[in-house]
């Protein structure tokens, strides 16, 4: 970072006239959302963006979703329903993007809520022509209490996260996605190729592959009102990874060392983490083999390895010391990894809504 840091891009809020901000249309996927749909619109329209409008597709909701929608329809003019057959959230996507007008395509989750001055920040930063996209910068929740242990793990992940996204942003472009609020330049937006890739990474590296930046805004703050069913990090984490191998898989061009930056964060950030298993797997083999043919540094690797792994099973029970707290978090990413590669490989959809 020193060592670029005359050239550093700047991630201050640009100061753009009204009449200079790009129109932008709001698309919301749904499904049974009826609780936070009605409120997201008001948060949406609270925003006071100019040239805006919002589209809703319900997959085949069976609540009053749809309904709620219509109802403020008369509330405002912009807004729009689809309700459409069950057909899973990549092509519910598609089919928003088909029937939306607007140069900038915002997509938003049902459960996600707005900062002040969130919309602005992120749809005034293309008015660089050299940015095809912007991601948003997730922040905690407001909550009365005190965090739980796996809340407090999100909000370090989340910190860490943060920066590194900065980083990238500041220096090329990052390589990430935030899927509940982002935003693609519409001439940049290309269809999604199959129902394995991720409806909100596959736009972001289709970006990266017309040579456009992709910045992450840490002004265009929001955050996630619906909390995930305790146990359920194993199950999205295994999801999240098989989608994004999926989806890297169709862009795997950027890999290549002509794509400079984005290919190095591309490995360091996504590639080597997937194969971080497999990497273990062969080093507690190899090194059991090294101890076999009475190698003592071989000894000590295979038992450090494995004692990693006993030291983890008591988080899995509960029990919340620091270092086997941290052992469990290992443990789980590496055993959810290799559920990742075991559903790519077996080329299992990844688009139809499950609610957790």
């Amino acid at each position: 970072m020193k060592f670029k840091r005359n050239t550093l891009h700047s991630l201050d809020i640009p100061n753009i006239p009204e009449e200079h901000l790009p129109n932008i249309a709001v698309l919301i996927a749904a499904y049974n959302e009826s609780e936070y749909i009605e409120d997201a619109i008001h948060t949406i329209y609270a925003q006071r963006y100019p040239r805006c409008e919002v589209h809703v597709g319900s997959d085949g909701s069976t609540d009053d979703t749809v309904q709620i929608v219509e109802r403020l329809q008369n509330q405002y003019p912009n807004l729009h329903v689809h309700a459409l057959e069950r057909r899973g959230k990549n092509a519910v996507n598609e089919y928003l993007v088909s029937h939306s007008q607007s140069d900038v395509i915002v997509h938003l989750d049902a459960d996600v809520r707005l900062q002040p001055g969130a919309l602005y920040s992120m749809c005034s930063r293309f008015t660089d022509a050299n940015i095809g996209a912007v991601i948003g910068t997730s922040i905690d929740a407001p909550v009365n209490g005190t965090q739980d242990n796996h809340a407090a793990e999100h909000s370090v992940y989340r910190s860490l996260e943060f920066q590194t996204r900065s980083m990238e942003s500041a220096l090329s472009s990052t390589v990430t996605s935030l899927g509940h609020f982002y935003a693609v330049r519409r001439i940049y937006r290309r269809s999604l190729p199959n129902e394995q890739v991720c409806d909100d990474y596959m736009p972001i590296l289709q970006v990266l592959l017309e040579h456009k930046r992709v910045l992450a805004d840490p002004h265009a703050c929001a955050f996630e009102i619906r909390t995930s069913p305790p146990g359920m990090e194993f199950k999205q984490a295994k999801r999240f990874a098989a989608c994004g191998m999926a989806t890297v898989g169709e862009a795997d061009a950027l890999l290549s060392p002509k794509y400079g930056l984005i290919a190095l964060f591309l490995w360091s950030r996504k590639m080597l983490r997937w194969l971080m298993p497999i990497f273990y797997l062969l080093a507690i083999c190899t090194s059991f083999l090294a101890w076999h043919e009475g190698s003592i540094i071989g000894m000590i690797i295979f038992h450090c390895l494995i004692g990693l792994i006993l030291l983890s099973l008591p988080g899995f029970l509960g029990l919340r010391i620091n270092i086997i707290r941290q052992a469990c978090i290992f443990v789980r990413l590496q055993i959810s990894l290799l559920g990742a590669w075991i559903h790519v490989l077996r080329s299992n959809a990844s688009s139809t809504w499950e609610r957790a």
